[in-house]
């Protein structure tokens, strides 16, 4: 990248809403990190504004949907007060909020402050709150009897604010729950395949609505699957349980931090087939892939570590494994595998 010197002119408003800046605070990567460092070096004047805009950044995640003020003013209320207390008195909070969804500023007991996008719906069975996390990005959220979530890109977790439902949750994507125990109130997550049966533990989901195959991972404790035919399955830590495009299940032993490595922004795929791999690298970098001969490569397998590789280095590794060629225009990617 080329430093533009439109840049030197910018605002904290204007690094926020900038993509390029988010990507390097969100998911960077050599290219992004040198450009900015050298920005930072070529003008210090910017330094105090780009922290600023980095922490903003952290802590937003953008939704594209208009909403009103009254959805967001309570929010920017509480994130002038954290602002104020950073000694930023000076900032005058004026960022374009047409597409900034409701954000919800958790307490500042685990001495961090975790802001994600949120919904409340009111549904025939009472009130749901949704946690909607988009493609490219990552949050966590604390619910009230302590459980925490880690929720992958592209995920939304759906939480009942009715009394007799606060142990239970419904996910659509992929999470890691950290479960509070509570021997008589068991933790249920339920999904568009199956359900997880909990009474404290530790443990991955991943049920993309577009992938065709889902798994559960368990790291430590014990949990229960409940089918859809009403058939319970015991886990016992480091199995996984997977359920395949014929809705067949098998459990085995495995690594269980291989599965669960995406929470510390390491994405590590082993043996996966293309057609699912193509999901989670959609929904890692927030693009769109299509392949032009799919049918043919769809069952090709792929073992590979994601850290900070760009959505091009990544590529450019898959094609040392198998050759191809591909094409990148914004947020679309076309694959096309040489084959004879």
């Amino acid at each position: 990248m080329k430093i533009d010197s439109k840049y030197k002119n910018y605002t904290v408003d204007d690094f926020v809403q900038d993509k390029d800046f988010r990507c390097w605070i969100n998911s960077p990567n050599e290219i992004l990190s040198s450009f900015w460092l050298n920005f930072q070096r070529d003008y210090p004047e910017k330094s105090e504004l780009v922290e600023l805009a980095s922490q903003i950044v952290k802590a937003l995640f953008i939704e594209e949907r208009a909403i009103s003020k009254d959805e967001y003013q309570g929010s920017i209320d509480q994130l002038k007060t954290y602002l104020d207390k950073r000694k930023y008195k000076a900032f005058r909070l004026s960022v374009n909020w047409r597409n900034v969804a409701a954000v919800l500023l958790l307490p500042v007991m685990a001495l961090s402050i975790y802001l994600y996008t949120s919904r409340t719906l009111n549904q025939a069975s009472g009130r749901v709150v949704q946690y909607i996390v988009p493609d490219g990005q990552k949050s966590k959220v604390i619910l009230a009897d302590g459980t925490q979530v880690w929720l992958n890109s592209g995920s939304t977790l759906s939480v009942s604010m009715d009394n007799d439902n606060q142990r239970k949750v419904q996910l659509s994507g992929e999470a890691f729950f950290n479960v509070t125990k509570d021997r008589k109130v068991p933790f249920l997550v339920e999904t568009k395949e199956y359900s997880v049966k909990v009474y404290g533990t530790q443990f991955d989901v991943r049920v993309y609505k577009d992938q065709i195959e889902s798994e559960t991972i368990l790291k430590e404790g014990l949990i229960s699957i409940l089918t859809n035919s009403k058939k319970e399955i015991k886990m016992s830590p480091g199995q996984r349980f997977f359920l395949d495009s014929e809705k067949k299940y098998t459990l085995s032993e495995v690594n269980p931090d291989i599965y669960m490595s995406w929470k510390d922004n390491v994405l590590k795929i082993n043996n996966e087939k293309l057609q699912d791999l193509l999901v989670r690298l959609e929904h890692w970098y927030g693009v769109k892939i299509k392949v032009d001969n799919y049918d043919r490569v769809k069952d090709l397998k792929y073992t590979l570590t994601i850290k900070t590789e760009s959505l091009k280095e990544m590529l450019d590794l898959m094609n040392y494994v198998t050759p191809l060629n591909y094409k990148i225009d914004g947020e679309s990617v076309i694959l096309k595998y040489n084959f004879n």
